[in-house]
């Protein structure tokens, strides 16, 4: 019997949370943690980079902004353009155009990864440049200050 109220609990728990995610708020609250995470990224490469320090860190810094542009484009669901956020609605009203940027992100994202992993700062240098250049660019037109 206990493990029948438990199962049902749980089942009860699985269907609690598809309607808790289809809110419009908790899908931003996770959107903005995600872009938050990415810039704690960003960020540390750039103290890694100018001051040098740290610089074996980097490529950990990398890949895991690299996995969370992978699913930046998943947090921008319809109905999550709540007026708390910051994301704007161009998101949603030129998708096609919110898709480039994403991807341009993706790509660039990717590339510092893989510049990372080679220690070269030949390499590094244009690669972070690219990256900080698609962040800049999705935020220009898609994110309200």
């Amino acid at each position: 019997m206990k493990q029948f109220v438990n199962g049902v609990l749980f089942l009860a728990c699985l269907g609690f949370g598809q309607f808790a995610l289809a809110d419009g708020e908790v899908e931003a609250k996770y959107r903005a943690s995600v872009m938050k995470s990415i810039g704690g990224h960003m960020s540390s490469m750039a103290t890694i980079l100018k001051n040098q320090v740290h610089m074996d860190d980097l490529v950990m810094h990398a890949r895991g902004l690299a996995g969370l542009a992978d699913i930046a484009p998943e947090v921008f669901p319809e109905g999550s353009n709540i007026e708390k956020s910051k994301a704007l609605p161009a998101i949603w009203e030129n998708p096609v155009e919110f898709s480039k940027a994403m991807d341009r992100f993706i790509e660039a994202a990717e590339g510092m990864a893989s510049a990372a992993g080679t220690e070269d700062m030949s390499e590094i240098g244009p690669a972070i440049q690219t990256l900080g250049g698609s962040c800049k660019g999705c935020h220009d037109d898609f994110k309200a200050e």
